[in-house]
């Protein structure tokens, strides 16, 4: 028994040790709202992992990984860069709160030693939105695993 509690252990510190070492570039979540909207965040590392945490709304509760490529990982990036993502607004709408039954998508892009975190709740610009779908589709594929 003592040696599953060591293995278990060590697991989970192996994990967190290596997920330690990858640096985050990007990230994703979507809040709650009124209704049934989907509550998540997504993390993605530069060598393809992905943590995401399920909270509410959605198929996999709970916190999962899984990995894309490192190619992937440079196609959000990429993306990022072509719709001048860093020259954005921090968040949307620009003045007040928006419509408070809305969900709010909240980004995040790191590229070098810049930075960004945008939170879109209505009223972005349509590129913006077409990123946030971009990412959600790309990762919409993967298999989670439950840890």
């Amino acid at each position: 028994m003592y040696l599953n509690v060591i293995i278990s252990c060590l697991l989970c510190f192996s994990f967190f040790a290596v997920q330690a070492q990858a640096e985050e570039v990007a990230s994703i979540a979507r809040t709650t709202c009124y209704g049934q909207c989907p509550y998540y965040k997504i993390k993605i590392y530069a060598d393809g992992l992905l943590i995401y945490e399920g909270k509410k709304n959605v198929a996999n509760l709970g916190i999962h990984r899984a990995r894309i490529s490192k190619d992937s990982v440079e196609l959000i990036l990429q993306r990022a860069e072509a719709i001048n993502y860093f020259q954005f607004n921090e968040k949307y709408p620009n003045k007040g709160i928006g419509m408070i039954d809305l969900p709010v998508c909240i980004t995040r892009i790191k590229k070098g030693l810049t930075a960004k975190t945008i939170w879109n709740r209505n009223d972005a610009p349509t590129e913006l939105i077409r990123f946030e779908r971009f990412i959600d589709e790309l990762l919409a594929e993967v298999h989670w695993k439950q840890l």
